[in-house]
């Protein structure tokens, strides 16, 4: 079967394009280096030929007659196109095909044929094909090359003159690729401190030992062995799940001169995740393993195109869930010849074979996304274990995917990708210099405005506004006076998510703010809702004979809070009410059949505040602004005055527990019963009451109305989103932000 008129464009003309080798080895026969072998003759043409528009041979319309194969037989089940167009047709059992050309598509006449778990092979054609043609699809041979590969650099985001640089052709899209979050997952600094057990606030021995931390020697992230005395402090994933390491009299979990036996074994997954591609072995890696571009530029594009599959039965990450396939099959006979490159993608129509385009489409759903971004897993600390009734299918760490699976986004045209990575209108295609004119099987083929997807991978702070920005409406439902009282009804609308707010990561939190102000100061918060520990505090205790702390009148005993409190802080004192939020809740947590009291959020009154006027740090006292008529039982916390309204579109996160408002997170809980544990400790969720997509949220509150005043009352309402925790960011030494998500007010007439 010849192929008359026709140019079979493979490896060896992309190469010449960019000023490499312009020759191609000979294809294995068939049987050998894996399936997809041809013995159709290649033919090369001038590169310059079509481009700019189609010779004058072809005619506008023209019909090719062929069969798809594996290079040995009839290959049923591939898709047959037009490259540049819509799928046209699947083969059968003959694998026999006929399609008609046109001349409408830009760039040169091209068919192509594509089919899961094979490279696309595609031909141009120059003059009319005197008799049916094949197109020989070559398989991508499993099982995974877990040791004879090693992933690609993505580059800088410029045009490098070497192919050996995703950038060389894929310009904006790297440049996009390493703004994101996807290129900082490995190198991530909290991430790292938390890993190894480290806190970076402490740049010496002396501060390292005031703080109840050990100095160390541990390597330093991303090196092969490079070692530095460091601070290691509040435990960490190697030391927490290896005992065979860590602690006051060993050496650190992450010294390069641990003996082999004391060595960690358990490493909590992590970097099945955030650092997927490590060379050599896919899954249950070291995260100090990373290095290279697998730690500088995290989860790269060479390793998220290697994933030919995905199967969210399995753990997340490239441990099982994220199927990696790197290419095994060589482009000739002989062993030590050059691998046959393999990269998987969303479209059919990408024959380029120096690329080895092989078309999955589930890279362009949310399952691909849920390869990591849905997680449950089994209590991971030695000797710890979930509670079987409660989390029959492991602790659900992660919720992304099946938050947006079981809502009304989930929807062929509403994928995660359709947020998370929006339209680049500037680009023909994934190739920065496609045009029209050259559309090619070396340059790719034009795509439907705005259909070449951002690399940008927007997470909640990324874009212009940041996506956190409009996920979540702020509203002031009602706000009158009863009883000489200011009762307001807050509602947070999530119209616009497709999973849970926040959602991934268990840390983030939402941390809503309430005040009203009348006759020309702050109206002191008397009943409603406040925000939980989750807001932060800088100290926390029980107030009572024989507890952390003895409030009287204005003079509050406390050695911790004295330790720790200056003047200008706030204390607030809330109070237990027994009676607990009926939030709607995610997972386990919306389940109909619990009462509010199983969904673990009381509700705490607020009771008083007063600002810290001055501290006696070693007598353990604090003499306040004012009295608070606490009582034993009440919970006093020390914290920050709330910003001024409306609070700025970023700033250092502060410690608001206690404060008119709320929060909204999910709440890992460790053996020990420590709340907001770090994922690798958890055993148990104490609640859950982020918001869901569609629903809305409701809080109540209420402010005494000051003796005489009249006119008109403002009520400010300020919802903030807060990636990191207060409390861990200030014991890793990483900054804590807190990040505006939306705010209204609302003037209410007091007479």
């Amino acid at each position: 079967m010849g192929r008359p008129g026709a140019t079979r464009v493979a490896a060896a003309l992309l190469a010449c394009l960019l000023g490499g080798a312009c020759s191609e080895a000979p294809p294995p026969p068939a049987g050998q280096g894996g399936a997809g072998a041809t013995s159709v003759t290649t033919t090369f043409v001038s590169i310059g030929t079509g481009f700019g528009g189609a010779p004058e041979e072809l005619p506008h319309t023209f019909l090719v007659t062929g069969v798809v194969t594996d290079g040995a037989a009839p290959l049923e089940g591939a898709i047959v196109m037009q490259a540049g167009g819509e799928p046209a047709l699947l083969t059968g059992p003959d694998g026999a095909f006929s399609i008609e050309i046109t001349r409408d598509i830009p760039g040169q006449p091209t068919v192509v044929a594509a089919k899961i778990e094979y490279r696309t092979d595609g031909i141009e054609f120059e003059l009319l094909p005197d008799g049916p043609v094949e197109l020989a699809l070559r398989r991508v041979s499993p099982p995974d090359n877990a040791l004879g590969y090693t992933y690609g650099d993505p580059g800088e985001g410029d045009a490098h003159n070497s192919t050996r640089f995703c950038d060389h052709c894929h310009t904006t899209l790297v440049a996009q690729f390493l703004e994101s979050g996807h290129a900082r997952s490995a190198r991530n600094p909290l991430l790292q401190a938390v890993y190894a057990g480290v806190s970076l606030a402490h740049e010496d021995e002396a501060a390292c030992a005031a703080a109840g931390g050990r100095w160390k020697a541990g390597r330093v992230p991303g090196t092969e062995a490079g070692v530095a005395m460091r601070c290691y402090l509040g435990g960490g994933v190697l030391p927490d799940l290896n005992p065979s390491c860590g602690g006051a009299a060993r050496p650190s979990c992450d010294d390069p001169a641990l003996p082999a036996a004391e060595r960690p074994a358990a490493f909590g997954a992590c970097a099945d995740c955030h650092a997927a591609g490590i060379d050599g072995p896919a899954g249950g890696r070291d995260l100090l393993d990373a290095t290279g571009i697998a730690f500088e530029k995290g989860d790269h594009c060479d390793v998220c195109h290697k994933v030919r599959d995905v199967d969210l039965s399995k753990p997340p990450g490239v441990a099982g869930a994220l199927m990696i396939q790197r290419p095994r099959e060589r482009i000739s006979v002989d062993p030590s010849s050059k691998l046959l490159e393999v990269m998987f993608g969303p479209r059919p129509d990408v024959p380029n074979r120096f690329m080895g385009g092989s078309y999955q489409p589930k890279f362009s759903t949310s399952e691909y996304c849920g390869g990591c971004h849905e997680q449950r897993q089994a209590a991971l600390l030695p000797g710890a274990a979930l509670d079987p009734a409660r989390w029959p299918d492991g602790l659900p760490i992660h919720e992304t995917f099946s938050e947006w699976a079981g809502s009304a986004w989930n929807r062929p045209t509403s994928q995660c990708q359709g947020c998370h990575m929006p339209g680049v209108p500037s680009l023909k295609n994934s190739v920065d210099v496609a045009t029209e004119a050259n559309a090619s099987v070396s340059l790719g083929f034009v795509r439907p405005p705005g259909s070449v997807l951002s690399h940008i991978f927007r997470g909640p702070l990324e874009g212009t506004p940041p996506l956190i920005r409009g996920s979540v409406e702020v509203r002031i439902a009602a706000a009158s006076v009863v009883s000489g009282e200011l009762e307001v009804t807050v509602a947070l609308a999530s119209e616009l998510s497709g999973h849970a707010v926040p959602t991934g990561e268990p840390m983030r939190a939402l941390v809503l703010l309430v005040a009203a102000e009348a006759c020309g100061g702050p109206m002191a918060a008397s009943s409603g809702m406040t925000v939980h520990d989750t807001g932060g505090a800088l100290a926390e205790a029980r107030v009572g004979a024989g507890a952390g702390a003895q409030l009287t009148g204005a003079v509050l005993a406390w050695p911790e809070g004295a330790a720790r409190a200056r003047a200008g802080d706030v204390v607030r004192v809330v109070r237990p009410t027994g009676a607990h939020d009926d939030y709607t809740g995610v997972g386990r947590f919306a389940d109909p059949s619990l009462d509010a009291a199983d969904k673990g959020l009381e509700i705490r009154a607020p009771v008083g505040e007063a600002r810290v006027v001055d501290v006696d740090a070693g007598g353990g006292g604090i003499t306040l602004s004012g009295a608070i008529a606490a009582q034993d039982g009440d919970i006093v916390y020390l914290g920050a005055p709330l910003p001024a309204p409306p609070a700025d579109a970023e700033r250092p996160a502060a410690a608001f527990a206690g404060a008119a408002g709320y929060t909204f997170a999910k709440v890992l809980v460790d053996p020990a019963g420590a709340r907001h544990a770090p994922q690798h400790r958890a055993v148990d969720i104490a609640s859950d009451n982020r918001i869901p997509p569609g629903h809305v949220a409701v809080t109540s509150h209420g402010f005494a109305i000051p003796a005489g005043c009249s006119g008109t009352a403002n009520v400010t309402a300020t919802l903030l989103y807060r990636p990191v925790p207060l409390a861990l960011a200030r014991e890793r030494g990483v900054g804590a932000r807190d990040h505006l998500v939306d705010s209204a007010s609302w003037p209410v007439p007091l007479d």
